[in-house]
């Protein structure tokens, strides 16, 4: 092949990687996201934002912003745009117009906010008075976000945590889940009742699992749970159930016999759909050991009564659907299973059981859980940690590096081809501290040096820009590494010398990340290999505070609107008031991608960041390598093949219906710039 065509194959590839594996975003693509704001900074302009969308063509869609139905841009290289702060009390309409000029959708109605955070008014729950006399109280913790009702607006779901929950071996005061619009308006409150965990243990999964435009929540329920219409669980075997017993003993385990179920509720109403028994109980064996030296039981089962869950494509009757995965166990024994829920019932897809040392996924488990197209069959793999399950739910691979805190899907060394995983380990048994694996086969691409102990952290994230692909950093070594192995400089310096090693974020849209830790957003720069301070994330008088301990996570970080940079949610007390804080950049961008979740690996991470030890989204390709491909080939016009040899295709929509077979071109005859061209 020659040098364009392999140029335009390079493309093509990297623009497939954002439309494989539908999303099933069928609501969301009402909306364009739009947004204003004033901007960050003394020298105040009026910043609006909104989204490319992956079905826009790259080159000649048209971006029309009117204020107060006067034209004020038009765009078609950037999705934001900054004016004088004479708009500020303007009304804001977007047109996004075709190669023909055809109007092919909009949004209005948009004011300005005040500041380049947007604050959501919480409902705070009650206190509870505990069985030792003391009060207990609820802060708000993890967040997801989906459309839940179908309006084209993102909804933000809220896990408020009582004061006695946290990592730590203890009963908990009942998990709340209640569902924000962005104006505020609380859709629903669904409470879990005495019998679920609350804290890192639970998570919950919001997605449209049935198609059918709007979201859904499938979580863990217990006796007790009641739905948002204040009803006590009643369907499958909850029917019999009597809501007085409790299944946690007073240290905080699930007793042998306690029921355990799985419940998909209503995403517009909170109110519940169907229950069936959740699998495997935890009673599943007696003495199901946690961690090296401990036992399982009536005195300690603490891990083994996590609820780890994420959302993955699997195949359903030769479809790739929306499935919820649960997982149970880290350390030892591991059991998973999938769901399907058609709007009518919710079934069990398949059923995984690893219960031999060595084998399957025993032994190799995270905290946490991550999903993508990993094999490049058009279904998603479930990663657990340091071994992964095919889509069918039988093992993909396994590494033997057994567990560790910290697990990273995407597209993260442009030499390999398809998606890498990034993991940290917690033994110094195993052959490394952590390790860069090529996330088809499980080979280990690049391991780094074993120290001994638990490695605790690790991230990559792409901040350099004189080194290809990302380059990564963790606990027990001290320099930043690229992903060649090649060890740059120092990482705890300039802002980050106090750092967890938490987050990544695309705040400065350079399209290079940012460092995200601890409520302020640092810039590596690759001149002084140095993290110079970019922005501290505080509203004026409500504050930004950042949750589950030492982690320092914010609530989420996911694009929630505007352009495609990500906004980073903390919660915040104000005169004995709760609130959520939207934090969004309003720096211009010369770059435009598109919306985040339209590219499936980071649309899956948004559902399972909630789970356990949150990690950070990333993408499943590379914005600066799919920068360099359109730069490569600005004027190439691609018009569907003549012949095709494939039956199984994915079509690119805005390059003009190209057909792909496993991420290649397919072979056949191409109208390649006017001119007949023969891929082999």
């Amino acid at each position: 092949m020659n040098l364009h065509l392999y140029t335009m194959k390079k493309l093509l590839c990297l623009v497939v990687a954002l439309l494989a594996c539908s999303s099933g975003l069928q609501a969301q693509n009402k909306s364009r996201g739009l947004w204003a704001s004033l901007s960050e900074g003394k020298q105040k302009k009026v910043f609006v934002s909104w989204r490319m969308r992956k079905t826009d063509d790259v080159f000649k869609t048209t971006y029309k912003l009117y204020a107060d139905e006067k034209l004020v841009a038009t765009l078609k290289d950037r999705t934001n745009v900054s004016l004088p702060l004479s708009y500020k009390n303007a009304t804001f309409r977007l047109e996004v117009l075709d190669k023909q000029s055809k109007l092919i959708d909009s949004q209005g109605g948009v004011s300005c906010d005040p500041a380049f955070y947007h604050n959501i008014k919480l409902n705070h729950p009650a206190d509870v008075i505990w069985s030792d006399g003391s009060t207990i109280t609820y802060t708000p913790n993890d967040c997801s976000a989906y459309d839940m009702d179908g309006d084209g607006e993102q909804e933000i779901i809220l896990k408020w945590a009582p004061s006695n929950s946290g990592a730590d071996l203890k009963a908990t005061a009942p998990a709340i889940l209640d569902c924000y619009k962005l104006d505020g308006t609380q859709m629903w409150r669904i409470n879990f009742g005495p019998n679920v965990l609350a804290g890192c243990r639970f998570t919950f999964l919001c997605y449209d699992f049935d198609g059918d435009g709007k979201g859904e929540i499938i979580v863990k329920t217990a006796q007790g749970s009641q739905d948002a219409t204040g009803n006590y669980l009643h369907t499958g075997p909850a029917a019999t159930a009597d809501h007085s017993l409790s299944s946690i003993n007073a240290a905080g385990v699930v007793t042998n016999g306690g029921q355990e179920w799985l419940t998909c509720f209503d995403g517009v109403t909170g109110k519940e759909l169907a229950t069936i028994d959740y699998w495997p109980l935890f009673d599943v064996r007696s003495n199901w050991d946690d961690r090296p030296g401990r036992k399982d039981g009536a005195t300690y089962g603490h891990r083994g009564n996590w609820f780890k869950g994420c959302v993955a494509f699997l195949n359903v009757e030769g479809k790739a659907k929306p499935c919820a995965v649960t997982v149970r166990g880290i350390y030892t024994y591991s059991y998973a299973a999938a769901y399907t829920w058609d709007g009518h019932q919710l079934k069990t897809l398949w059923r995984h059981t690893s219960d031999v040392p060595g084998q399957g996924i025993y032994g190799e488990g995270a905290h946490s859980l991550t999903t993508g197209d990993m094999d490049g069959d058009g279904f998603d793999e479930i990663m657990v940690g340091t071994a992964a399950l095919d889509d069918d739910g039988s093992l993909l691979w396994r590494t033997g590096l057994a567990h560790g805190d910290a697990t990273h899907l995407g597209d993260f060394d442009p030499s390999n081809p398809g998606l890498e995983v990034f993991t940290i380990t917690e033994y110094g048994t195993v052959a490394y501290d952590a390790a860069l694996i090529d996330a088809k086969t499980g080979r280990i691409m690049r391991g780094f040096r074993q120290t001994g102990g638990d490695t605790g952290r690790g991230m990559p994230l792409d901040c350099d820009s004189t080194y290809a692909g990302s380059e990564m950093m963790y606990w027990d070594n001290p320099n930043l590494i690229a992903c060649d192995g090649t060890e740059i400089a120092p990482w705890r310096v300039g802002g980050a010398k106090n750092s967890s090693i938490n987050y990544r974020i695309y705040w400065d849209g350079d399209l290079l990340d940012e460092y995200h830790d601890r409520a302020h957003i640092d810039k590596w720069n690759s001149d002084t290999k140095t993290w110079d301070r970019m922005t501290t994330l505080y509203a004026n008088g409500y504050g930004a505070n950042s949750i589950n301990a030492t982690k320092y996570n914010p609530n989420l970080q996911c694009d929630l609107y505007g352009d495609w940079r990500e906004e980073a949610v903390y919660w915040a007390q104000h005169e004995g008031d709760y609130y959520l804080v939207s934090f969004t950049s309003t720096r211009e961008s010369q770059y435009k991608l598109p919306w985040l979740r339209d590219d499936h690996v980071y649309d899956m991470a948004v559902t399972w960041q909630n789970c356990g030890y949150n990690q950070p989204p990333h993408l499943g390709y590379s914005p600066v390598e799919y920068y360099k491909a359109l730069k490569d080939n600005p004027a190439t016009a691609i018009t569907k093949p003549l012949e095709t040899a494939s039956d199984h295709v994915r079509t690119i929509y805005n390059l003009g219906g190209v057909k792909l077979n496993d991420n290649r071109v397919t072979p056949g005859i191409y109208i390649i710039d006017g001119k007949k061209v023969a891929v082999k």
